[in-house]
């Protein structure tokens, strides 16, 4: 028992309000009895407390009232309802909206301790989690971008430079990096904040599409343009343009880019005036740009201009130390999400958290943690609670326990595959049509793969 918890009781009713005070009192807690239920504005004005017990029927200002009030002051905080018989579909309503639980009058003093001891076992849970985030953020966070590795700290460092800067930034990156976050933490720290912030993915649109997306069109410049149509360039004036995957312009819009890079000027498709546009341009690729001049699929006077400050995030199997600091940020946010009381990872998940590869970088290792605890029943995530390719005892025994050599030839081809798999997924950013081509198979057969190993194609849908 925690004798600094304050407690603050309300009812409306003396010889109620009386009896509850004492009994949590002689408990050792701090108590504060209030019988005007109106006055609950001005006392959490000035004071805060981690429960409130209220009685639902009192006049003027009932207990459901005092709770959405209270939900609504400190959403934290955790309120029980009083009820009388006869009372409890209100008592239901209460709970639905938020009341930690509800205790039928007349209770008995011990009930009434157990009920206030999980209330407050509850608030000081939810206090511990977020002064664990808070430390987190304050210690590894910069804006939304966590990481202690030195890597890491060294982006903060350029991001804060590019940011003070008007120039043209290029991130590179493997697909999970975080690419989208670098860029929008840039444009939030820059003069153009308050400006518009505009990305796009260049490998989502057809390039007869991607062509009216970005410059726009006047009325009737083609078949099916019955009316004007603003591009995102001319939303993004002021503001800041993120080219996602820029590296999939076709060359002919590189080139068109490319101009309105130099003259700050465009013009829509069918349209004769010159539209004035000032854009900061972030370019973002999670290819090697230059493999992709020297096979010409990239101009190099487009790609100059773009390439003013460089960003290259390393992928996460390169910064092992930012693991442990990552999931330790994830594990109370899906804790609270899920209703948990998850505080932790036993030693041999960090152990097998650090050891894995991480094709999808900081996005799989996020969608991992949210998994973990979905399937975690206790207060801690134990291995168990892993996808299998976590546990290397279990993957040892895979292989070679009571097996042929035929049966272990065959799951190393498995094992193989998948991995092989993962790595084609991840250089082409979920592109079905690009992994079959290399690995020269149909998309009906890569599909097929991915099935039969499980793998989670959302992990490459979004940045």
């Amino acid at each position: 028992m925690n004798t600094n918890n304050k407690i603050l009781v309300i009812d409306d009713e003396a010889e109620m309000l009386y009896s509850s005070s004492k009994v949590l009192k002689m408990s050792g807690y701090a108590t504060y009895p209030l019988q005007d239920s109106t006055q609950i504005e001005k006392v959490l004005q000035t004071e805060t407390f981690d429960l409130i017990l209220c009685d639902l029927l009192m006049p003027k200002m009932d207990g459901y009232q005092v709770l959405t009030f209270v939900k609504k002051m400190h959403p934290e905080t955790p309120v029980i309802i009083f009820t009388a018989y006869g009372t409890i579909d209100r008592a239901v309503e209460c709970m639905k909206a938020g009341a930690f639980d509800f205790i039928e009058k007349p209770y008995e003093a011990e009930h009434l301790k157990v009920v206030v001891e999980r209330a407050l076992q509850y608030s000081n849970l939810y206090k511990e989690r977020n002064n664990l985030i808070k430390q987190l953020e304050e210690k590894y966070k910069f804006d939304n971008i966590i990481g202690k590795s030195k890597a890491i700290r060294s982006i903060f460092e350029v991001i804060k430079s590019a940011a003070q800067s008007d120039a043209n930034v290029f991130i590179t990156g493997e697909s999970g990096t975080g690419k989208e976050l670098i860029a929008r933490s840039i444009h939030a720290r820059s003069k153009s904040q308050t400006k518009p912030f505009v990305p796009i993915n260049c490998g989502a649109f057809p390039e007869t599409l991607f062509e009216s997306e970005i410059f726009g069109h006047e009325k009737g410049s083609f078949t099916g343009a019955s009316e004007k149509k603003i591009g995102l360039l001319e939303f993004a004036n002021t503001g800041t343009f993120f080219l996602d995957e820029v590296c999939e312009l076709p060359l002919n819009l590189q080139t068109k880019l490319l101009r309105v890079i130099q003259d700050k000027k465009l013009r829509r498709i069918g349209g004769h005036d010159l539209i004035s546009v000032d854009v900061r341009f972030i370019s973002a690729t999670n290819k090697e740009p230059m493999e992709l001049l020297s096979q010409k699929k990239l101009r190099e006077d487009f790609y100059y201009r773009l390439n003013v400050i460089n960003i290259h995030i390393p992928p996460l199997r390169e910064r092992i130390e930012d693991v442990r600091v990552l999931a330790e940020y994830f594990l109370p946010i899906y804790a609270e999400k899920a209703g948990k009381n998850i505080t932790g990872f036993s030693a041999d998940v960090i152990d097998a958290l650090q050891k894995y590869k991480w094709p999808g970088n900081v996005r799989e290792l996020e969608n991992v943690i949210e998994r973990a605890v979905a399937f975690t029943d206790g207060n801690e995530i134990k291995l168990s609670n892993l996808p299998k390719q976590f546990n290397s005892k279990e993957k040892v025994l895979y292989f070679f326990n009571d097996s042929s050599l035929k049966q272990v030839r065959q799951q190393a081809i498995e094992e193989s595959e998948k991995q092989y798999l993962h790595f084609l997924l991840n250089k082409h950013n979920g592109n079905i049509t690009k992994v079959a081509d290399e690995a020269g198979v149909t998309t009906r057969n890569v599909y097929r793969l991915i099935s039969q190993y499980h793998i989670d194609l959302s992990l490459w849908r979004s940045e």
